[in-house]
């Protein structure tokens, strides 16, 4: 029971570990491009943006459980800026999907290609057993913040 308290401990550093190098390796691109004059949340509104498809206003506002208004203020002081792009749906003209400028979106190209090396390494390394663990160690943890959501958005409505 020790030992695995030990490695516990061991994994709880290493992910803690791996989320700081990728927030300073985040905000290190930022600071050596012409991005200095973007704050940390602007970052992370940038990043829900390159990374999640078909973004829009209201799935910013309802997973950061922050009004509609104030999302739509940061989006234009983000368009102003030429870090983001409003695109209307041809399916439904009342919606805008929202996405990072081609630049930027190079730029995270090259950030994730740090992480894809990474990946491709791993697969390299490691058996297609121990990959495959891996996956289902990553789903474990998506699952809890997925349910943590979930939990977070039932406090609210209750209150």
């Amino acid at each position: 029971m020790y030992v695995r308290m030990e490695k516990s401990m061991d994994l709880k550093k290493m992910v803690d570990r791996f989320y700081l190098d990728m927030v300073i390796n985040e905000l290190q691109l930022a600071n050596y491009n012409h991005y200095q004059h973007v704050t940390y949340n602007s970052l992370l509104y940038l990043d829900i943006i390159a990374y999640k498809e078909k973004c829009t206003v209201s799935y910013i506002a309802e997973v950061l459980h922050v009004a509609k208004s104030a999302v739509t203020l940061k989006i234009k002081e983000l368009e102003k800026l030429g870090l983001v792009v409003k695109k209307q749906s041809q399916q439904d003209k009342r919606v805008y999907y929202l996405y990072v400028n081609e630049k930027l979106l190079e730029e995270y190209k090259a950030y994730d290609r740090v992480l894809y090396a990474a990946l491709d390494e791993i697969q390299v390394k490691y058996s297609k057993e121990d990959v495959e663990n891996l996956c289902d160690m990553l789903g474990t943890i998506n699952r809890h913040f997925q349910e943590e959501q979930i939990r977070v958005k039932q406090a609210s409505i209750d209150r």
